[in-house]
């Protein structure tokens, strides 16, 4: 609530006044200015909500899709493609891992797009794990777990969860004519992002080092 510079009394929550009520200072600035302040579009509660069904989601796909069978042709096929990709780790380390999620991330944020990029990245996932149990012999589920125990994995779920909830939230936004202030808070989930895949990249490098 605003109050009057002159003489300190709240002033009405009527946009239109133009002169405080009580010693006629004018206030038109002060009331666009706190008309200014931004709204989420949403209450908190609602986008803990969404931000948790979305995470249940990204875990659920990506197990999903480890327990689908695949072929051991395809097992093999991927099997050569992440051995290619564990020498390009080896040799950029934090850098590798933290671009490549982070784009990831950032697609995720499109409004539309964002979900289905997430969608297929995840099940593609679950599918590296289905190929390790075909060769390895090892139950899918029991992989999936064993990543899960390691916080950098959780990081990069937090930091896929909140990217695509702030995708719809977006959406919702344009419905209801709130998209300029939604813009401001998707920056800065977007920071939080940042930060978070930094840490999960420098993280998975310590592990893997310490192996």
């Amino acid at each position: 609530m605003s109050h009057c510079p002159k003489c300190g009394i709240r002033l009405p929550e009527d946009e239109d006044a133009r002169f405080c009520p009580s010693c006629g200072a004018p206030i038109s600035r002060i009331i666009k200015s706190r008309a200014a302040k931004i709204h989420w579009t949403g209450s908190l509660k609602s986008r803990v909500l969404v931000f948790l069904i979305i995470l249940v989601l990204c875990i659920s796909i990506t197990l999903i899709s480890a327990l689908t069978g695949i072929e051991r042709s395809e097992a093999n096929e991927i099997m050569q493609e992440m051995s290619k990709m564990e020498d390009v780790i080896k040799s950029a380390g934090v850098q590798i891992i933290f671009g490549n999620n982070l784009i990831h991330t950032l697609i995720m944020f499109i409004p539309l797009a964002g979900p289905c990029w997430g969608t297929y990245v995840l099940y593609n996932t679950g599918r590296v794990f289905a190929a390790y149990s075909i060769l390895y012999d090892v139950d899918p589920a029991t992989l999936f777990s064993m990543i899960l125990i390691h916080p950098f994995a959780w990081m990069e779920y937090l930091s896929y969860a909140l990217a695509i909830s702030e995708s719809l939230w977006m959406i919702y936004a344009v419905i209801k004519r709130n998209f300029r202030n939604e813009i401001i808070v998707a920056s800065v989930t977007i920071v939080v992002c940042n930060v978070i895949l930094l840490l999960a990249a420098l993280v998975e490098v310590a592990m893997t080092i310490s192996l």
